[in-house]
């Protein structure tokens, strides 16, 4: 089974369950005792009374507060804070459903019957956002999307030392929210979707928190081929000595201090318009023995740098926080997290995802300072820094997929600069692209999805920093000069930037975002699985266009 570290069931329900735990509702800084929560029981509504009226609970965003009740029915009430009612927002539920879920982790709560605030009809996404039409539905997905990331504890690698402190694995919480009858149904379908949504993000921070000695391209290419044979989906896996035959000076180079852990080229096929779907004998058969049906339609290409470990090869990183470079891959696991929720969303679209992949260690075999690579499209780089490896496993990656899958429109993800987080620090993603329309849907979706993305510029200045005395470019320009800006502009050689041919194309760098080193709302330390969810929600924005 595809692990995803989810320790969460959502479901929806008219009443609150019998059995029930635990009861939850939300307030906010105004909320009064006097205040009526018309489904909620009487005897959970006089001890929420008497919380507010003792100021136990002041509403601020995210604050918790776990009462214990005296007699029948549920044993604990948990109240969460939303803020301001003037900043209520999408985003707050979706914070709030990540605080109850860790509330009742912590407090070993099993059952939660939740009990949503009142939504209004339009609501804004982020508080000072233009407001959303069908907020209720839109909330109670977002907040359930909430309780399934924050549901998410890692602790594959705990033994028998941690277990003999924490006691056995985490069970599973069971959350029940409680919905007006007429509108069960829809809000049911919302809440599935969302569920599917937060799993396949949860699968992108399982596989990303996974370490190198565990996790290299070969392994990786096992993780996605064991995902293709559960959910149908087709997957084709590039080892070195095909990448070798077609080319692809990039990702060798990258890889060839790995002796052991080659580089991997992992493609998996959505085919959603398709009228019969590979049967379970297809599902790995190479692209190139079959008359591709996905590139006739023109399939949306979806690829990221997935890293299994850098350590920046000859031009070595500091020592300090190496260990997090296990990271590194996460915008690859990004990739895998959106395939593993269009195989169960079932939605009407093509997707290609590729995961270019590669170890990028020190040894006698790694690549140099000075060496010159011809890559896929014969473009050819001049190594200056072997710690820029991301641009050159993208690079081949790119034009690779672009020949070959001929693409609508094109998205990579990829941690590649720190430069990205000194512009724009830990709370968003930088996109660079040559087409304004993409990143309106990008950012529409964005917001939607509760990830914050801003775009920043490529312009003909920045695409003249790469380009090289020795070989047509350089893979790492002037130290400080337009440092984000320089992995969009070294991209942009290997897609189709402009011109009658041109197809549209984002760059998200991910590298502030894709893990975090303190508890955020919605995330513990680690692995976020950032960009699963704007990924899902513009892809699925594209099929509904599409029909």
């Amino acid at each position: 089974m595809v692990p995803t570290s989810t320790h969460a069931t959502v479901q929806v329900s008219k009443s609150a369950p019998a059995g029930a735990e635990a009861f939850a509702v939300f307030i906010h800084k105004q909320s009064k005792p006097q205040d009526t929560y018309p489904s909620l029981p009487e005897a959970q509504q006089t001890a929420l009374k008497r919380v507010l009226s003792a100021g136990l609970l002041r509403g601020k965003s995210n604050e918790v507060s776990v009462q214990l009740m005296d007699g029948p029915g549920a044993k604990r009430l948990i109240l969460i804070g939303l803020g301001n009612r003037e900043q209520f927002s999408i985003e707050c539920l979706r914070e709030a459903g990540a605080a109850l879920a860790k509330a009742a982790r912590r407090n070993r709560i099993a059952s939660v019957a939740v009990f949503p605030p009142q939504i209004p009809e339009a609501m804004p996404p982020f508080p000072g956002l233009p407001k959303i039409d069908n907020a209720p539905a839109i909330g109670i997905a977002a907040l359930a999307e909430g309780l399934v990331v924050g549901s998410f504890e890692y602790k594959e690698y705990y033994g028998a030392a941690k277990n003999g402190f924490d006691g056995p694995k985490s069970r599973d919480i069971a959350f029940e929210i409680a919905a007006p009858a007429d509108a069960q149904k829809a809000l049911s379908a919302a809440v599935e979707r969302a569920r599917i949504i937060g799993e396949g993000q949860n699968f992108a921070r399982t596989i990303a928190s996974r370490p190198g000695n565990d996790i290299n391209p070969p392994a990786l290419a096992k993780v996605a081929q064991e995902l293709a044979r559960e959910a149908g989906l087709v997957c084709r896996v590039l080892d070195e000595k095909e990448m070798k035959r077609v080319g692809m000076g990039g990702i060798l180079a990258v890889g060839s201090g790995s002796a052991n852990t080659p580089p991997r080229m992992i493609v998996l096929e959505y085919s959603g318009t398709r009228a019969v779907r590979p049967g379970k004998g297809s599902r790995s058969r190479p692209i190139a023995n079959r008359k591709s049906q996905i590139a006739n339609t023109g399939p949306l290409l979806v690829v990221g740098k997935s890293i299994t470990f850098d350590s920046g090869g000859i031009s070595i990183k500091p020592a300090d926080k190496m260990g997090k470079m296990i990271f590194d891959k996460s915008g690859g696991m990004a990739v895998l997290g959106l395939m593993y929720a269009l195989a169960r969303l079932k939605l009407p679209i093509d997707v290609v995802g590729i995961l270019s992949s590669a170890e990028n260690i020190l040894s006698e075999s790694s690549y140099r300072p000075g060496d010159i690579l011809r890559m896929y499209n014969g473009v050819t780089v001049d190594v200056t820094n072997t710690d820029a490896e991301g641009r050159l496993v993208l690079g081949d990656a790119l034009a690779w997929g672009i020949e070959t899958y001929k693409p609508s429109a094109v998205v990579d993800l990829a941690t590649l600069t720190g430069g990205v987080v000194i512009a724009l620090g830990k709370a968003l993603a930088g996109v660079m692209s040559n087409d304004d329309q993409l990143v309106e849907e990008l950012t529409e979706s964005s917001r939607l999805a509760g990830e914050k993305i801003w775009r920043l510029p490529i312009w003909d200045e920045h695409r003249e920093l790469m380009k090289g005395d020795a070989a047509d470019l350089v893979n790492a320009g002037p130290a400080r000069d337009a440092s984000p800006l320089q992995g969009g502009a070294f991209l942009s050689y290997f897609v189709n930037w402009d011109g009658d041919d041109a197809i549209p194309w984002a760059h998200i760098d991910i590298a502030g975002v894709a893990d975090t080193e303190r508890e955020l709302p919605l995330y513990v330390k680690g692995a976020t699985g950032w960009g699963v969810r704007t990924l899902v929600e513009w892809v699925s924005r594209r099929a509904s266009a599409r029909e």
